[in-house]
């Protein structure tokens, strides 16, 4: 992942910036650059093989690659789990770089503020991030979009000191053929603007991603002064919390299943249940923190976001 500073690049930048809202750099995966590892990244993203962990890097396997089955323009990121020595390895990218371990619960991306390389200037405050995939999940995975806005160094997961908004998005576990677009809220837990972007998707659920899973991504896009997920399905995804109770109820006469993911402000789910549409269910939510989380119920067909605060 390089980093090219020029005086005249800042420039531009600067000048464009003054009439354009902030978007990512290189946000459908059309350029791709030679960083010494026997297979190209995407510019301005980074993988598991230029970690960190020096020593883990050559034994770490290629999880990503560039494919031409593109929504837009000529290419698109492919990620895929692969298993070895005993672990399987998520397929991931990253804005920031990745920390890995042996131990995959020891593993998070992070921000390096003081190295060009390792993070993604960003000031602004966009409502959502939007995107298009494909995924093909192996029984019981599922690939996920993490997008953190914060100040100076942070790690996701990680400490919340430094966090200004989180935006999270689960794909089905189920194929998807046809290219896809998700939308998903920022949660905003600060006033403040941020400094840095910290993006990480994946093809698997993180450290209990299950090997063979793939997921293809394009034409990532923050959405500005718009309206948010959550106020566009409004009407049809209600959560709200009365007494330490939250109470979950989706519109629709069909009576179908959604799988029900509350997820906290570091993108871990910590509870997880079922509920069937056009019926009030009601969840105790007495054993989370207090703090700002993120309701998301999907089935096949679709998925909705709230967000919610637990006092």
């Amino acid at each position: 992942m390089r980093r090219i500073i020029t005086l005249i690049f800042p420039v531009l930048i600067l000048m464009g910036t003054i009439n354009a809202q902030q978007q990512l750099q290189n946000p459908g995966f059309e350029e791709w650059e030679d960083v010494s590892i026997g297979t190209d990244e995407p510019v301005h993203w980074s993988s598991i093989k230029t970690s960190d962990n020096l020593v883990l890097n050559g034994l770490a396997p290629v999880v990503w690659g560039r494919s031409s089955d593109a929504h837009s323009g000529n290419y698109s990121v492919n990620l895929f789990n692969v298993g070895t020595l005993g672990i399987v390895a998520t397929g991931t990218i990253s804005t920031g770089r990745l920390h890995s371990d042996m131990n995959p619960e020891l593993g998070y991306g992070f921000t390096d503020p003081d190295d060009d390389r390792w993070h993604s200037v960003f000031t602004d405050r966009p409502d959502s991030i939007t995107g298009w995939f494909k995924c093909n999940p192996a029984i019981g995975d599922f690939g996920t979009v993490k997008f953190l806005l914060h100040t100076g160094y942070a790690e996701l997961p990680g400490n919340e000191t430094n966090y200004i908004a989180l935006a999270y998005y689960e794909l089905p576990q189920e194929e998807i053929t046809q290219w896809t677009r998700f939308s998903a809220p920022f949660v905003y837990s600060s006033s403040g603007n941020p400094e840095y972007c910290l993006a990480i998707v994946t093809s698997g659920n993180g450290t209990q991603a299950i090997h063979g899973s793939t997921a293809l991504f394009d034409d990532f896009e923050f959405i500005y002064n718009e309206a948010s997920v959550d106020e566009i399905t409004a009407d049809q995804f209600h959560a709200y919390l009365v007494d330490k109770q939250l109470n979950i109820k989706i519109e629709e006469n069909s009576h179908d299943l959604y799988e029900v993911s509350i997820i906290d402000i570091n993108g871990r789910s910590v509870l997880e249940t079922q509920v069937k549409s056009g019926q009030n269910t009601t969840i105790n939510v007495s054993h989370l923190q207090s703090g700002f989380y993120i309701a998301v119920a999907n089935n096949s067909r679709r998925t909705f976001t709230k967000k919610i605060l637990v006092n």
